[in-house]
């Protein structure tokens, strides 16, 4: 299966039993230039994503003749199911559903779906969602020391973790703590904005608790399903790397219609607190920044690892 280009070479199969909301999403993602099928029985998905191949499956949760997991299970038996290491003649997944149930979340992605929606969805959050799975992702690995060719970018940010290190010793209000730890990313990152967000798997709302070019912004409300690469990040929990994405010509028609893809560049890290998620840290690169350095990825990690620290600590004083 080659990668899209285009909205007219991506091929979608919906598998919904309701009509009205296959009409609908049918309906929405035509209108967009996608190719899209709809079926109403797991069978006929079945026997569909083997004819046609598409490349990505909507597939409702509870059809009555085989049910998400189940279906999920089937594409990967016959090795038709897509993944995170291998796409080509394979297809995603995105279960979809009326419940929020992290039960069913888990359950799904861990039998592996690519995405998991919640009813109703909406056709603009919808394709945010299809670009950020389209886009070609760079698998991010740990720094060797054999990795290091540059000695003095590796003093720079030795001595910038030291910085970050150092901020997490002192007993500063945690808003203020996160603040100075989010203008420390910027600056190395020469980012337009990094934000440290507090969000949860199956919450649909998300807190900004700082933003590096905002002071007091602790308590913003934000609404997840129009940051897709947020809940990818809580899903995979794993840190996304984008960069070139306007060089990356494969979904820039359909990138073009949707206002919250507007960046060039940007990375997503996952914060832990005691081996759970509490949120990410996410840096926005302005357009003259294409490409993003192994020093800065791993520079980002290291953040969002104390910005781990410095929440778990804070949550152990107010426990005390």
């Amino acid at each position: 299966m080659s990668k899209p280009r285009h909205p007219s070479d991506t091929r979608i199969l919906l598998a919904e039993e309701t009509q009205f909301v296959s009409d609908k999403l049918r309906d929405s993602l035509s209108e967009r230039g996608f190719q899209v099928r709809t079926v109403t029985s797991g069978a006929d998905a079945l026997e569909t994503v083997r004819e046609w191949c598409p490349h990505f499956v909507l597939y409702d949760m509870v059809m009555s003749d085989m049910v998400g997991p189940a279906f999920l299970k089937k594409l990967k038996a016959e090795g038709i199911l897509a993944d995170d290491k291998n796409t080509e003649l394979k297809s995603r997944v995105f279960v979809m559903s009326s419940h929020n149930s992290m039960a069913n979340v888990k359950e799904c992605l861990k039998a592996g779906a690519s995405d998991y929606l919640v009813k109703p969805i909406k056709a603009e959050d919808l394709v945010s969602r299809l670009i950020l799975h389209l886009q070609t992702k760079r698998q991010v690995t740990e720094l060797k020391a054999g990795d290091v060719s540059d000695s003095g970018r590796a003093l720079h940010y030795m001595h910038l973790t030291e910085l970050l290190l150092r901020e997490s010793l002192k007993l500063a209000p945690l808003a203020q703590s996160l603040y100075n730890l989010t203008g420390m990313l910027g600056l190395a990152t020469e980012a337009v904005r990094v934000s440290a967000i507090e969000a949860r798997l199956g919450v649909n709302e998300g807190t900004v608790r700082a933003s590096s070019d905002k002071k007091d912004i602790d308590g913003l409300k934000l609404d997840l399903a129009k940051y897709p690469e947020v809940i990818f990040v809580l899903r995979s929990e794993k840190t996304l790397a984008l960069d070139n994405l306007k060089d990356d010509t494969t979904m820039a028609a359909i990138a073009a219609q949707t206002k919250s893809i507007s960046f060039n560049a940007m990375l997503v890290c996952p914060v832990r607190v005691g081996g759970d998620i509490w949120g990410v840290v996410s840096v926005r690169l302005p357009d003259s920044k294409t490409v993003l350095s192994d020093f800065e990825i791993r520079f980002a990690q290291m953040t969002a690892h104390v910005v781990g620290l410095v929440v778990a600590r804070e949550s152990a004083r107010k426990a005390a």
